[in-house]
C-alpha cells in the first residue's frame, strides 16, 4: 500500500444520525466493563438520595417525593435531548458542506476543504471506525472525519486502509513534533 492515500468525500455522505448512533455504540464499547456499571449507580443512588433529602425535609408527603422524582428525570431528559441536538447542529454545520479532500499518511490526516485545512496527528486521533455507510476517523469522542463507502474500491479495500491507519496510529508517538503544514 502507498505511503499516503487521497480520498474526496463529502462529510453529509454518511447520514449524521447514523454515524452518531456509530460513535456513541463505539464509546459503549470502549466503556464497557465495571467502570461505567459503578458509575450508573452512583448517579441512580444521587439521583434518588438528593431526591429524598428534598421531599422529606421539606416535611412533605410520599406523593411530592415521587412528583419531584418525575420532574428530575423529565429534567435529565431535557439535558439529554439538548445535548443531542447541540451535537446535531454542530454536525451540520457549514464546514461540513460540499466535498473535501482527505490524504492520509504516516504523520496523519489532512483534511482541506473550501475554507480551512487540517493535519491531525495520528497521536492525536481516538481511532478508526468501519461502519456500512463508510469509514469514520475518530478525531475525539464527538468529532469525526467521514469517508464514504463509494471512495473505497471495495470493502476489503476500506477494511485494508483501516487496518494501515491502526499501524500507522499505534507507532504514532504522542510526544512527536508536529510536521509542517
Amino acid at each position: 500500500m502507498s505511503t499516503n492515500l487521497e480520498f474526496y468525500s463529502r462529510f453529509d455522505a454518511i447520514d449524521i444520525d447514523y454515524a452518531l448512533r456509530a460513535l456513541s455504540a463505539e464509546r459503549r464499547r470502549r466503556a464497557d466493563g465495571w467502570g461505567r456499571q459503578v458509575r450508573t449507580i452512583i448517579l441512580i443512588a444521587a439521583f434518588v438520595g438528593i431526591s429524598a433529602i428534598v421531599a422529606f425535609a421539606s416535611d412533605a408527603s410520599m406523593w411530592t417525593f415521587l412528583s419531584f422524582m418525575l420532574l428530575m428525570g423529565a429534567g435529565l431528559l431535557v439535558i439529554r435531548h439538548s445535548q443531542k441536538s447541540y451535537q446535531k447542529t454542530l454536525s451540520r454545520s457549514r464546514m461540513r458542506e460540499g466535498v473535501a479532500r482527505i490524504v492520509v499518511s504516516p504523520l496523519g490526516m489532512r483534511v482541506s476543504h473550501p475554507g480551512y485545512e487540517v493535519l491531525i496527528s495520528w497521536s492525536h486521533m481516538e481511532g478508526v471506525l468501519v461502519t456500512d455507510q463508510g469509514m469514520l476517523l475518530l478525531i475525539d469522542a464527538y468529532d469525526y472525519c467521514p469517508i464514504e463507502k463509494t471512495a473505497f474500491n471495495s470493502d476489503a479495500h476500506m477494511k485494508e486502509v483501516a487496518a494501515q491507519i491502526e499501524a500507522w496510529r499505534s507507532t504514532a508517538s504522542a510526544d512527536a513534533p508536529l510536521p509542517d503544514a
